[in-house]
This record gives structure tokens, sequence and C-alpha cells, in this order.
């Protein structure tokens, strides 16, 4: 229980707005579409993302927004909830899923313009408890299914409470969800059915997932999260296991690829680490001070870009060995970043989204 009680400030930063508990309370936002608004792209923006030549990013109340001419203009998507929306990722130009709050699973079949909800959280404890129950009764030996058992009664206990961060399909088929406390769920039919995957992930402690991404090697996958929790994944095997090497204890919120097959990751206080060998070792990233690095994306020139919630723009051009301060402001607090046309990134936060030129 006691890591049910922690203070998570680092979530509460990034994506708890204090209307959402009231609204929680009854889950409204799971039954009423999202509102339509001519404010959306200048209302909270939690993540912005480019999929096959189109900008999406996504907010609360259910705002899904999408941009086809590099972020100039937004149009509102059609969403049946207003749930904070907090990550989106199309593995196909038409075939797309977002994830948020409440356990909200979206499913697009139109290239982002409408949605249908596909899971949510009250599913997730009541279904896990029954599939974890039939696992539990088939393998008495194995603690894990009883460990998991009581973690679905809690679920239950407490409803439709914990969100979804991030969302990743291989393909139009397969797909995976993190989130809070653990929380997993894959899909092997493009959502149709979405089974319980907690068991196969290495986080005895439950961690929250915050990030998570393909390696270079065909078939693995890592995922970063709280306290300094690195996973690397094999999607044949079905399993993830925890690298315990990570020097820092911290939070990791986002994470990034280099050309040369190495992974970035920033997180709590501004720190950031870098392994070229998927964990065994680290370096730490040499930067100047900033806040917590929230988000990160990579330019199609190979340099890349982290940000801190603060309004920090930091920029690397050595495979992110390095990182040095970007002369560009955003003018406020930035949670997300993702790369624009033309030497320009997009950066969305309570604000909404702003397009910055980079220097040359």
């Amino acid at each position: 229980m006691n890591i049910r009680k922690k203070l998570l400030a680092s979530l509460m930063l990034l994506i708890v707005a204090p209307w959402s508990v009231s609204y929680a309370q009854t889950y409204d936002v799971m039954n009423l579409p999202a509102v339509e608004s001519k404010l959306a792209s200048k209302s909270m923006i939690y993540s912005i993302s480019n999929y096959h030549g189109r900008f999406f990013a996504t907010g609360h109340f259910g705002h899904i927004l999408y941009s086809d001419d590099g972020g100039e203009s937004w149009t509102q998507a059609k969403v049946p909830v207003r749930s904070s929306i907090l990550d989106i990722h199309f593995p196909t130009a038409e075939q797309g899923w977002a994830v948020g709050h409440e356990g909200i699973i979206l499913h697009s079949s139109d290239g982002g313009e409408t949605w249908v909800k596909q899971y949510d959280g009250l599913r997730f404890g009541t279904e896990g408890l029954a599939y974890y129950e039939e696992l539990a009764a088939s393998d008495p030996e194995n603690d894990t299914f009883y460990y998991l058992v009581e973690e679905m009664h809690f679920a239950i206990s407490q409803g439709a409470d914990k969100p979804f961060f991030k969302v990743l399909f291989l393909d139009d088929k397969q797909g995976y969800a993190a989130g809070a406390y653990g929380m997993s769920m894959v899909t092997f039919d493009g959502g149709e059915t979405w089974e319980h995957n907690m068991h196969r992930f290495e986080n005895e402690s439950y961690y929250h997932m915050f990030d998570f991404a393909p390696l270079p090697k065909t078939g693995q996958f890592f995922l970063s999260g709280e306290a300094g929790l690195f996973l690397v994944g094999d999607v044949v095997a079905r399993k993830a296991t925890q690298v315990h090497s990570v020097p820092w204890e911290g939070s990791f919120f986002t994470s990034s690829d280099t050309a040369d097959g190495a992974i970035v990751m920033g997180g709590l206080r501004g720190r950031m680490f870098r392994t070229s060998d998927q964990g065994d070792t680290w370096t730490v990233v040499e930067k100047p001070p900033t806040s917590s690095i929230v988000d990160s994306t990579l330019l199609a020139d190979g340099r890349q870009i982290f940000v801190g919630i603060a309004g920090e723009i930091l920029v690397s051009g050595d495979d992110g060995n390095s990182f040095s301060r970007v002369p560009v402001t955003a003018g406020g607090r930035i949670y997300a970043v993702e790369a624009g046309p033309d030497d320009t990134v997009l950066v969305g936060g309570p604000s909404g989204i702003k397009k910055l030129s980079l220097p040359q």
C-alpha cells in the first residue's frame, strides 16, 4: 500500500488537471463526446506527433486535432469521450490508436478524423480479475498471479482512475498500451480484444511506464518509467525484463533513439542518460541545467531535440552525447514537441500549439 500512497509530483505536473477529478467521479468523461471548440489548438496539449505526413495533437476534454499543412492550421476530430488524451500512434495512414485518462483506448480507421472507444478503465479491473483468477487457478505455484488478483481487486475498488500514458502498434494488428501503476495491455487483432499483459513485464513494484519504442534489433522494444525503470522486451517471447544497471532512481519521461543505435533518456530534475548497449552501460549526457525533461523528437537531419517542462529546448548534433540550449522560447511550459517542416518544431503545453523556427 505504500506505493499507492506515494506523492507522485511528476505525474501531477504532467497530466493531472484540477478539473479531471470531479468529472472522473461520475465517469461522465467516458460517456460524453468531446465538445467542439475553435480554441482547441490554443488549449491544453499533451502530445504532438507526425505520422505519414499528417500531424496530430492530443489534449484535455477529449481533444484530438490533426493538421495537413505542417501545423499551420488544425482540425478537431470527432471523439466519443471527454477524457484527457495523452498519446496517439498510427502504424498506417488510416489505422490509429489513442490512449489517455480513465484507461481509455480509442481507435480510428479514417486517418484520425473520427474515433470510437475500444476500451476503458472500468473493464480493466473487472476483466483483469477474471483473467488472473483463471491463471492463478491453473498455476497455483505462481505467486505473481495472486498478487495481480489483489491488484485487480484494488483496481475495481478505485474505478477508472488510472491513465494509459503510451500506445505503440508494431503493425495494424499487434499493439501495446502502457501506463500508471504498471498497467499494460496487448492486442493481436487490431483492438477487437485487449489482453492483460502485466504478468509478462518484470515490474514487480508496478511502477508507471511513461515511454516505449522499438529497438534496432527486430522484434525487440524497450520501456522506461518511474524510479529508473528500464525494461527490454521481446515480441516473440512476449516478455520484458528489467535492466538493473540504470544509474538513476528518478523517473524517465521520454526517450529517443540515435542514428548510431543508442538510446537517450530524459526525466526528473533535468537528468539525462545515454546507453549504446541496451542498458548494459550508461553515460551521463552533457547538458546545461534545466527543469524536468518531458519529451523529445528526432529532426530530419539526425539532430535530437529534448524539451524541459519549464520551456527549455535542447539540441544535440552528436547522437545525444551532449546537448546545448536552443535560443528560442516557447513562452511558457512545454509538455510535447515534434519536428515540423523546414527547420521548425511544434511544441504543445497549457497554451496550446506553437510553431517555432530553429536557428540555422
